[in-house]
């Protein structure tokens, strides 16, 4: 790594690795319902595939969600149909250029691009500015084609488009706010026919939330970054009848890479390059240390359902102000809504990594 690059990311990766360390369960237990979930589970999705999986892409532009996309562009199971970039981490306008020049210097060209909005349904708390700056400076990697301008669309009425559009279902990948989702569920209703499932990377369900350190509201330990940013849109997403499969803190908390796991990475080319120099920047320069996974194994996950046998549960997303404010709460006496990985397959997980870094050229 580059020494700009380490000395510009100093700052920035003591607080992005204090606030994401694994947090204390403080959050009562509570009983899981037995009801019966009748939508498409994670398995019939695998056995009903017989063809790559067609995927909207849709993060806040953060290094995992970042690497999560190097993922399914290298994965032969899934084919990328557009990149979205949600506010959270970033801003979406700087950020989805950032996104256009590193898919030409894959040379990748023909993705559509996505600009998300800058607040959500009902703006709230925002991730701290230095944060968003660093985002914006592309976490300090070299930005390819740094001159270079992208068109792009407006991401609720790309989504309705490409959606109403396609000869077949899409699925929907969502690890930074669902405030786009929402707003294109909003325009258009009907293209939830045309939505396979929803794969999200967020939440809280039995284990503490992580707003600690980056929140103004530290007495909030419910709620997970991705649902608090925007409690009223992943509500709106959660009640719309998707299947949608949930990945939250409980799972992800669970898996972790170091570098060791990163060296095996960069066997496979360019893009399995930048994935590994992403995750070697948030893992510093210790051999020891290890780095949680969150997008880039829900990416997994959903091209591989056998990763995560999932928990059918009813979730409601609290979007009343308080100290609550963006949890996921189970609700045990209603239908299930969503299906939720809580036991990943920890190994597999990182061995599909590795699988599919380096077997993609």
């Amino acid at each position: 790594m580059k020494r700009k690059i380490i000395f510009g990311l100093m700052f920035f990766l003591i607080g992005f690795l204090s606030a994401c360390q694994n947090p204390t369960p403080t959050v009562p237990t509570q009983t899981q319902p037995t009801q019966t979930f009748v939508q498409t589970t994670p398995t019939q999705i695998k056995q009903t595939r017989t063809r790559p999986l067609n995927v909207i892409f849709d993060d806040d532009g953060s290094p995992d969600g970042t690497t999560a996309l190097l993922y399914l562009l290298s994965d032969p199971s899934a084919s990328v149909k557009a990149v979205v970039i949600s506010h959270g981490e970033t801003t979406p306008k700087t950020y989805i250029q950032h996104m256009g020049r590193m898919l030409e210097d894959f040379g990748i060209i023909g993705i559509p691009l996505g600009e998300g909005q800058e607040k959500a349904l009902i703006p709230g708390e925002d991730f701290p500015e230095w944060l968003r700056q660093a985002g914006d400076n592309f976490w300090g990697f070299p930005i390819p084609n740094a001159k270079k301008s992208y068109p792009v669309q407006n991401a609720a009425s790309m989504m309705v488009s490409l959606l109403n559009d396609a000869p077949e279902s899409i699925a929907i990948f969502v690890s930074g706010s669902c405030t786009d989702l929402a707003q294109a569920l909003r325009l258009d209703p009907s293209i939830r026919d045309h939505i396979s499932t929803i794969y999200i990377m967020g939440g809280a369900v039995y284990i503490s939330g992580n707003l600690k350190d980056f929140s103004a509201n530290p007495e909030n330990v419910s709620a997970e970054w991705n649902m608090y940013i925007d409690p009223l849109a992943a509500s709106e997403v959660f009640v719309s009848g998707i299947p949608i499969v949930l990945v939250p803190l409980d799972a992800t908390n669970q898996v972790e890479i170091a570098r060791r796991n990163t060296s095996i990475w960069r066997g496979g080319g360019k893009i399995a390059d930048f994935a590994a120099d992403i995750y070697d920047m948030l893992l510093g320069n210790s051999s020891v240390s290890k780095f949680a996974i969150w997008d880039v194994m829900t990416s997994a996950i959903m091209t591989h359902p056998e990763l995560c046998n999932t928990v059918p549960l009813h979730l409601k997303v609290i979007t009343d102000q308080g100290n609550t404010y963006g949890q996921t709460m189970v609700m045990t006496n209603e239908v299930p809504n969503v299906q939720v990985c809580l036991e990943p397959d920890k190994l597999g997980i990182i061995l599909n990594l590795e699988t599919v870094f380096v077997n993609i050229k």
